[in-house]
């Protein structure tokens, strides 16, 4: 993987575009055509902060292990990891929808996206483990930390408008 900072812009750029497909999927049909900009405008602000906290959290846990010099190549593999998943996300929610407004028993199509995001974990607890020499369950639990410091941003976001 090259180790310079272009190729973590492309793969940030990757994860940003993959995020606004997954907001289009998310949208319900009857809404694109009348909230398609609205859809849009929310779905940028969301990448843009979900970006700017992804790579907050990973350089200041970079900085404070003094490994700054393998920030451009983790940050690459963090990038273009989500950005696939998060397109595997996309089609999950597109051919196994998962209806958020009504309780009930599990479908498969939640089963799986619960699946993908242990599998989200992994990856990411991988990339963590190895740019450190941690751990499997410390990356897996510096990930989790970062899912739940971004899932926590969002609904706070998400509160004020």
């Amino acid at each position: 993987m090259p180790a310079g900072w272009r190729a973590t812009m492309a793969a940030a750029l990757f994860f940003f575009l993959s995020g606004l497909v997954m907001s289009f999927v998310v949208a319900e049909p009857d809404t694109l055509n009348t909230l398609t900009g609205q859809i849009v405008w929310h779905s940028l602000r969301d990448n843009a902060v979900d970006l700017t906290l992804l790579t907050a959290y990973f350089l200041l846990l970079l900085k404070l292990a003094h490994r700054m010099p393998r920030a451009p190549q983790m940050l690459t593999a963090i990038f273009s990891a989500l950005g696939f998943l998060g397109l595997v996300l996309a089609l999950l929610w597109y051919f196994a929808p998962v209806n958020l407004a009504e309780p009930g028993p599990m479908t498969l199509g939640a089963g799986l996206i619960l699946a993908l995001f242990g599998w989200n974990l992994l990856v990411l607890g991988q990339i963590v483990r190895r740019t450190f020499d941690w751990g499997v369950w410390a990356g897996m639990g510096v990930a989790l930390g970062y899912f739940v410091c971004s899932a926590g941003l969002m609904v706070w976001i998400d509160g004020l408008r």
